[in-house]
């Protein structure tokens, strides 16, 4: 899978979290929380293509080295591959590329599919327990 993004102005290191001090005074570059957003987003795509009724993809680990910073118009080329499969759950090679070529991140992410009943009862008993 692979999708084509240009970085918008609104999702740079000052806009992650923007009540916290610390990306406030970031650097106006892609935030790394923006690009690992970005880089799961094939990987769940491919994985919605397979699920069944009744399920949904959901990440579960993320293993990205951001390599060099994107500014806003760059327009990244993001690929993700899928190399392992064990019962619901895949790895997929992710990489992100800007129009130069330039490798912005590299690494690994892993998502499974999951039962949306189960799923959604286990955060409704989660909820309920932190209202007691």
């Amino acid at each position: 899978m692979s999708l084509f993004y240009v970085v918008p102005d609104d999702q740079l290191v000052p806009d992650l979290h923007p009540h916290l001090g610390a990306f406030r005074r970031g650097e106006h570059v892609f935030a790394t929380g923006y690009l690992i957003g970005l880089l799961e987003a094939p990987c769940l795509t491919y994985l919605w293509r397979r699920a069944r009724a009744g399920q949904a993809p959901v990440g579960t680990r993320v293993e990205v080295a951001h390599r060099a910073p994107a500014i806003p118009g760059d327009r990244l080329h993001v690929t993700a591959r899928r190399t392992s499969t064990t019962g619901n759950r895949s790895v997929f090679a992710v990489t992100a590329h800007d129009q130069h070529g330039v490798l912005v991140a590299d690494g690994h992410v892993t998502a499974q599919l999951v039962d949306t009943t189960t799923f959604r009862a286990r955060l409704r008993h989660r909820a309920t327990g932190r209202a007691a």
